[in-house]
């Protein structure tokens, strides 16, 4: 194959640019890839009416250094290539049928005025461009540089395609690195871009002639496409070693627990699939287009061996979209009460144009044995089977995901903010979990004074949410000016927080979980999806309402409330940055600040951790300080149970007092039990937890 190495040029993009364009370093990389990979099948269908099919299927095989060097020998530092690569690697094939395959001229030269330019040139020698249509996944065009992050930087574009009777194959290849590297792969370039093909010297343009193809696919190890098939398969050698999520290690180097399914990339993927696409794959009842089929290693993926959170994800969605459960839906197989399971429409005022709602939210309660965690399946909990990291403190957080019209699960949300899409919801009280599904009606029309920079042509609900995501399609964003996302996000939350909260009274649990939570979220890594890992959205830094830890403390103004400010997570320990609202009730009475680990039955203070046998309490305070402002009316000492204590040292008492705590774990604590602290009255502070 011949090479042709892009030039520079003005206002030229370079490698190094391309492989930063998505802007998520959050994501696992497989996510990307496999979230892009199926949408750019599932825009190229060949029949979008319903009923329709897609399939697509991703196959893992190894392959030697040699056959690819034999293959771009022109091009390559063949003698770099051996040298980073002299055992082979793994090659990653994603290939799609019943799609329309790469279609549309070969070269720039064939595209006429106000052409078609088709989506070969589109995914391989373009940038930026993108569909049109509402019903598309990609509204930037930066999605497809993923393919470049999965392995040495080149991708080969296989395609069959319908030409006049008969059909024609296409071959082309590119790569894309960072120019600046030293061991590049091309020899000679200040771009960092090239492609391989056919044509002469006014351009690149892929192969067609059925010998030359088949030779390159011979020396790869794919297949043909055969009989009356059109699609496409991208195919992506030499896969890095990091595209799923790394294995954690506490502060004394023992591994945390980790997802089974990141043993391998096959099974890693096999999940990923049912993450992303659980409402479209292997679901007849899909409402939007052809339902999506998947198979990786020959091995097809049935609704069936789903996890059971995203079959129930799926069940949720055919819900929200036909008002009714359909055929072998899975709620109805594990027994849950009508009374656990929510559809309702989410109408907020005025951002549409004439009545009706924005979409529909369906929602279930489910139980452990529900989503199978019990013997003989032993399945993980729902927050593994999203985040990849299991939420072992009930109430467990409410899961909610959203999607447009493709059917792509735009984010995964966990949060317990009052502005997250549960509303709020710190967990259903009797350890159920809650599982929630947000589906929009695609072709409601904003109200006029909604409508993008005063459009002329009415906009459409899933036009102005296509417009409001970024590259990596992580999350909905409200253009500047425009309330609609959080005007459906807090109809929705309202929605769910009512229906999460009626199983038990909420202020039972209320008090100890917020301040759980809400540190928790400081403290805890990233959880690897989206922006902050759970609501697609940075979470802002300093304090806020959700921040409070004073529970009934906060009920009445006289009672001593605790506020977390700030949190700074150091190697085996962290910082805490504090506000105490000092309280009428008895000014002069010591003010304590304790610690405790928050479990299933509620906070442990360090006398009941002891008095049960546990060991060595897993937190202590190895140092303490007061602002200075307040420094000359308080004093500041350790307690017997870890904590500190607070006491004036005049007869006036402050409104609020601010300080500093360092708080140490131990090493068996790190990773695995939660911190909690306590504010009240020294002799009451564990009713003010």
């Amino acid at each position: 194959m011949r090479y042709y190495g892009l030039q520079l040029q003005p206002m030229q993009e370079s490698g190094a640019f391309l492989l930063r364009a998505m802007q998520n370093e959050h994501m696992p990389r497989l996510d990307l890839l496999v979230r892009e990979s199926v949408q750019n099948a599932l825009d190229a269908a060949s029949d979008m009416r319903l009923g329709g099919e897609v399939r697509v299927a991703f196959q893992v095989k190894t392959h030697a250094t040699g056959s690819v060097a034999s293959v771009f020998a022109d091009g390559l530092n063949l003698e770099v290539l051996r040298a980073r690569y002299p055992s082979g690697g793994k090659l990653l094939e994603i290939r799609d049928t019943l799609t329309d395959g790469l279609t549309g001229p070969l070269s720039f030269d064939e595209i006429g005025a106000d052409g078609d330019h088709g989506n070969l040139l589109k995914l391989v020698f373009e940038i930026g461009r993108t569909r049109s249509d509402d019903s598309a996944g990609g509204s930037w065009g930066l999605g497809k540089t993923c393919y470049f992050r999965m392995g040495a930087g080149l991708v080969i574009y296989y395609s069959r395609v319908r030409h006049g009777d008969g059909y024609q194959e296409r071959l082309v290849a590119g790569l894309v690195e960072d120019e600046t590297r030293p061991d590049r792969l091309q020899r000679d370039t200040r771009t960092g871009i090239g492609w391989w093909g056919g044509g002469d010297d006014s351009g690149p343009r892929p192969i067609t002639r059925t010998f030359e193809v088949r030779h390159v696919l011979g020396m790869l190890g794919i297949s043909p496409f055969a009989d009356t098939e059109t699609g496409t398969a991208i195919i992506i050698p030499f896969l890095r070693d990091d595209l799923v999520p790394a294995a954690e290690h506490d502060e004394d180097g023992a591994p945390l627990r980790r997802p089974s399914w990141c043993s391998s990339y096959e099974s890693y993927i096999k999940v990923a699939l049912a993450r992303w696409f659980c409402a479209r794959l292997d679901n007849p009842l899909f409402a939007t287009g052809p339902r999506l089929t998947a198979e990786v290693n020959g091995t097809p993926i049935r609704r069936r061996d789903m996890l059971p959170v995203f079959q129930a994800a799926q069940a949720l969605y055919n819900r929200a979209v036909h008002g009714s459960p359909g055929q072998s839906d899975y709620l109805e197989s594990v027994n849950v009460a009508a009374d656990a399971v929510l559809h309702r429409a989410v109408a907020p005022r005025a951002i549409l144009a004439g009545a009706g709602p924005a979409g529909h939210v369906a929602a279930a309660l489910l139980t452990a044995e529900q989503l199978g965690m019990s013997e003989p399946e032993n399945r993980p909990d729902p927050s593994m089977c999203v985040f990849g990291r299991s939420d072992t403190t009930p109430p467990y957080r409410p899961l909610v995901t959203f999607m447009r019209r493709p059917g792509m699960c735009v984010c995964w949300e966990d949060s317990t903010e009052s502005r997250g899409w549960a509303g709020g919801l710190a967990g259903v009280p009797d350890n159920r979990y809650l599982v929630a599904v947000f589906v929009p009606l695609h072709n409601r029309v904003l109200a006029p004074g909604d409508r993008r920079a005063q459009a002329a042509a009415p906009v459409t609900l899933e036009a102005y949410l296509r417009s409001c995501e970024r590259a990596d399609h992580a999350a909905w964003h409200d253009v500047s000016g425009y309330r609609v996302i959080e005007r459906i996000r807090s109809n929705c939350g309202r929605i769910l927080r009512e229906f999460g909260s009626r199983a038990a009274p909420a202020t039972t649990v209320a008090p100890a979980i917020r301040m759980a939570r809400n540190l928790a979220d400081l403290v805890l890594p990233e959880r690897g999806m989206g922006m902050d890992g759970r609501t697609g959205r940075p979470t802002p830094p300093g304090p806020s309402p959700d921040k409070g830890g004073g529970g009934r403390g906060r009920a009445g103004p006289s009672t001593p409330a605790l506020d977390v400010l700030d949190v700074r997570y150091a190697a085996h320990g962290m910082e805490v940055h504090w506000s105490l609202v000092w309280g009428a009730m008895n000014p002069q009475a010591v003010r304590q600040i304790t610690l405790q680990v928050d479990s299933e039955s509620g906070p442990i203070a360090m006398q009941d951790w002891q008095g049960d046998g546990l060991g060595t309490f897993p937190f202590r305070v190895v140092g303490a300080r007061l602002e200075p402002e307040v420094a000359a009316t308080v004093g500041i000492g350790s307690d017997e149970q870890g904590g500190v204590m607070l006491q004036l040292k005049g007869d006036r008492a402050p409104v609020t007092v601010r300080g500093t705590l360092k708080i140490r774990f131990a090493p068996e604590a790190a990773g695995t039990l939660r911190p909690l602290l306590a504010a009240g009255l020294a002799e009451s502070v564990r009713e003010n937890a």
